[in-house]
């Protein structure tokens, strides 16, 4: 077996970290395998026309971890708890993710313009168990280095600030991985990465609580990280 890259021993080490956790309870976790590394996209992109022009360089397919899956779900605390916190990540092999098709996130009341974008989307992050419908993608466009990251929440729209269901993120793919091994996958993390989300809200007071919660309990449980740049951003945006 080849030793892990940077980014995979980061998200080995979180991974590794939740089992360990005595006061948390994981109800999924799975641990796939390392696949071969690669320091330029495989060639079979070069050959596919909607690939045409998309930048997949070299510091994208090095630092990308080749994990075939890596996925847990977890919980922390009773659902009584001010404390209560729940985790849900699954990140795969980069290029498997980029094969994939768009997630259909389209509905009767989307755009032709909006149609369009979503099919730039290929999902690298999701919740499948938690059922909360919250996924990140990464936005397929020629052109474009770094490549866009964005989230989804269906619960978006339902608050009053809110017209539509997702926002960029202000990281790279890379950056968003190195952030999920930090924070965990705790649910809504991302909303410390965009400007468009003010959590102060009381629309957003479930997110609040819950990114409240993890980063004065997480110094604690996971002393390894550190948790200073999260908090000055959730301070900033409340």
């Amino acid at each position: 077996m080849r030793t892990p890259t940077e980014i995979e021993k980061r998200l080995l080490q979180a991974q590794q970290e939740i089992l360990d956790c005595s006061e948390i309870a994981v109800e999924r976790s799975v641990t796939g395998d390392l696949g071969e590394t690669f320091t330029e996209a495989p060639a079979l992109f070069s050959y596919l026309p909607d690939w045409q022009g998309v930048q997949l360089g070299n510091r994208l397919c090095a630092g990308s971890p080749r994990i075939s899956e890596l996925a847990n779900f977890w919980h922390y605390g009773q659902a009584s708890d001010a404390t209560k916190i729940s985790g849900e990540f699954r990140v795969t092999d980069l290029f498997t993710a980029l094969l994939k098709n768009p997630p259909d996130l389209a509905w009767s009341g989307s755009t032709d313009e909006e149609r369009d974008f979503f099919t730039q989307w290929r999902v690298i992050d999701d919740t499948p168990l938690s059922a909360m419908g919250q996924l990140a993608a990464i936005r397929i466009q020629p052109e474009v280095d770094p490549l866009e990251i964005w989230y989804y929440d269906m619960e978006l729209t339902s608050t009053e600030t809110r017209a539509r269901q997702y926002v960029p993120l202000d990281l790279t793919y890379i950056e968003y991985l190195e952030q999920l091994a930090i924070t965990k996958g705790t649910l809504g993390w991302q909303y410390l990465f965009t400007d468009e989300v003010m959590l102060g809200h009381p629309d957003f007071e479930d997110v609040r609580n819950q990114l409240t919660a993890m980063l004065e309990l997480f110094p604690r449980l996971f002393p390894a990280w550190d948790y200073t740049e999260l908090t000055r951003r959730l301070e900033a945006r409340l």
